[in-house]
């Protein structure tokens, strides 16, 4: 009995950790939008079939990238969805960030400032449950 209740919390505890712990796969088919306006700032960013780009950003050089660049990588990691550029942005600690964008044709790496894009990202999800406490001896 003690062993299946166990067997049970383990189980249960690795079902709830599960996706914090599985690689992500890439996808090829997302489509999502992030836009993001105050006052003077304005940035869209469009995601579909794997390519994330700059649709509009104001001012030009606010947030590193450019109107019409297509986001290649962050820090060295491929971005292929917005889930992957704002996953990316918010786990950084640094004040400064490489981003590696397409423009014009060539690859450009620039320097961004995720601070920068904080105000633009989606609050963080909220932490996993606690697993259940052991039961009590003699139960």
């Amino acid at each position: 009995m003690r062993k299946t209740v166990l067997s049970t919390l383990v189980l249960s505890f690795l079902l709830a950790s599960a996706p914090a712990l599985a690689p992500t796969t890439p996808t090829t088919t997302e489509t999502g939008r992030l836009e993001w306006r105050e006052g003077d700032h304005h940035l869209v960013v469009d995601a579909s079939q794997g390519i994330v780009r700059v649709t509009t950003t104001e001012p030009a050089n606010y947030f590193g990238a450019r109107s019409g660049d297509r986001i290649l990588r962050i820090d060295g990691k491929p971005v292929r969805s917005i889930d992957d550029l704002t996953g990316y942005l918010a786990a950084s600690s640094r004040s400064q960030v490489p981003m590696t964008v397409l423009r014009k044709g060539n690859q450009v790496t620039v320097s961004i400032d995720p601070a920068a894009w904080g105000k633009v990202l989606p609050p963080a999800p909220p932490a996993p449950p606690a697993p259940p406490p052991p039961p009590r001896p003699g139960n």
